[in-house]
């Protein structure tokens, strides 16, 4: 067991620095028997590419790391005394929700972009990006305003029980249950939203429904997903717990990690999770449509 994985380990890492040829050059039988290997194949060819086109991306992301540090430093010079927790996070939310707002549609070029990559597909990096942020700006715009509102949303509510007190009784604890639900789910949805935007016509509620119901049916492996995604902001907490005397250093190395390499890569391993689902749910019952993309065994749907 242990000489399979360390084989594979081996082959993973001559993979990066080693890339095979593309798999459209590549011949069906030597083609990626399993989605395991189209990803490590396809990462392997893909990933050095995915520092500048993150830089690009975070681009919009910067006014909420410039909103979140201005934060900060007025709660660090804040009298403890006249320090209020609810209208300080109520202004930080309402703030770092307009300041997501324009996240939208850089988030659906990037996941056009990791989505053809993600499949074996060759593009232009930066007509392939923009031309994404181009043709779903609007759509993709509604997606992140209701994920920028949604934290001061989940706070507003909760402030709100809260200062009920013991009259909340019981219902204060089913609202902050109901709530979590709420936001683990959006979480899940959000990894299929944009690659079913970029890859469908389809209007603003279907989009979300079809997301939710493949994600409440891929829902073992949307969790599993998740977690993979969620894993650096994990071991940065851990740091923080472990190191309590090095945050601003911390601090630091997340953010030139989200800016250097994170977003693209939290895209690119979305984007492999939403191809199966959308390939088995979708593109099946499709006449015309591919499945398996990338892979030995793709075909078109008759």
């Amino acid at each position: 067991m242990k000489a399979r994985q360390a084989e594979s380990a081996r082959k993973m890492f001559k993979g990066l620095f080693f890339p095979k040829p593309p798999l459209e050059d590549l011949p069906p039988q030597e083609r990626p028997k399993t989605r395991r290997a189209l990803f490590r194949q396809t990462f392997g060819n893909y990933w050095s590419w995915f520092f500048a086109v993150n830089l690009v991306c975070y681009v919009f992301y910067l006014p909420a790391s410039v909103w979140t540090e201005l934060s900060l430093e007025s709660l660090l010079t804040l009298e403890t005394a006249a320090f209020q927790t609810a209208p300080f996070m109520g202004a930080y939310l309402a703030g770092l929700a307009a300041c997501l707002f324009i996240t939208g549609p850089m988030l659906a070029g990037i996941s056009l972009l990791m989505r053809n990559w993600s499949r074996g597909e060759p593009c232009m990096r930066w007509q392939t990006l923009f031309g994404g942020m181009k043709r779903n700006f609007a759509q993709a715009l509604g997606f992140s305003l209701i994920e920028g509102l949604m934290p001061l949303a989940a706070y507003s509510a909760l402030r709100y029980y809260g200062n009920l007190g013991d009259s909340a009784g019981v219902g204060y604890y089913v609202l902050f249950g109901f709530i979590a639900i709420v936001v683990i789910f959006a979480l899940l949805m959000r990894q299929l939203v944009y690659t079913i935007l970029v890859t469908y016509r389809l209007k603003f509620g279907q989009i979300i429904k079809n997301a939710f119901l493949l994600t409440f049916l891929e829902l073992p492996r949307s969790f599993l997903t998740l977690l993979i995604n969620l894993s650096p902001i994990a071991v940065i907490a851990l740091l923080l717990w472990l190191l309590p005397a090095y945050p601003g250093l911390l601090v630091v190395l997340a953010l030139a990690y989200y800016a250097l390499f994170g977003i693209a890569l939290e895209r690119f391993v979305s984007a492999s999770f939403a191809n199966r689902v959308l390939e088995k749910h979708f593109n099946a019952k499709l006449p015309g449509a591919k499945v398996d993309i990338g892979m030995a065994s793709e075909s078109v749907v008759e």
